[in-house]
């Protein structure tokens, strides 16, 4: 058994994580154009309370972390009956390996697929966020899904 079956059969919440972490779908696609591998999608909701705070998905290739890295994309706002496309943003980041270890990076989610999604009213660039209030809330949400979406332990 890994330490992550161990501490996901126990409902692991790790201290200071406020957000409740959905998952809900996963999915495969490909192959890739340009190396030949699969990628894999996973697709979940942030919940504080009652309240869906945001929606995610955690996408990478197969096999090809190094090259392609791990892209998150979280769709922020309101949920819900009565809401519509222009009470949600999607904000992108994207996760590498380096030699002084790894990291998240807001990038540009205007050239993300999420940037087309029928449920994004914008889509935010890396200035958007960077030294904003929005950035700590964003950084806490990549926090969550890292370490609370049983199904991310493949990739630590």
């Amino acid at each position: 058994m890994t330490m992550f079956d161990w501490l996901f059969r126990r409902k692991f919440k790790p201290k200071g994580i406020t957000l409740v972490v959905e998952p809900t779908e996963t999915k495969e696609s490909g192959p890739c154009e340009c190396c030949g591998d699969h990628t894999r999608s996973l697709f979940g909701f942030l919940r504080r309370g009652d309240h869906a705070e945001a929606a995610y998905i955690v996408q990478w290739t197969l096999r090809k972390i190094a090259r392609h890295g791990i892209h998150v994309d979280l769709i922020i706002g309101r949920w819900g009956e009565g809401t519509k496309r222009s009470d949600r943003m999607a904000v992108s980041l994207e996760y590498r390996q380096t030699e002084t270890g790894p990291w998240f990076m807001v990038i540009d989610a205007t050239k993300r697929d999420v940037s087309r999604s029928d449920l994004v009213g914008k889509a935010l660039t890396r200035e958007d966020v960077i030294d904003t209030p929005l950035a700590k809330r964003v950084f806490e949400m990549v926090d969550a899904v890292w370490l609370c979406d049983h199904r991310i332990h493949e990739l630590a």
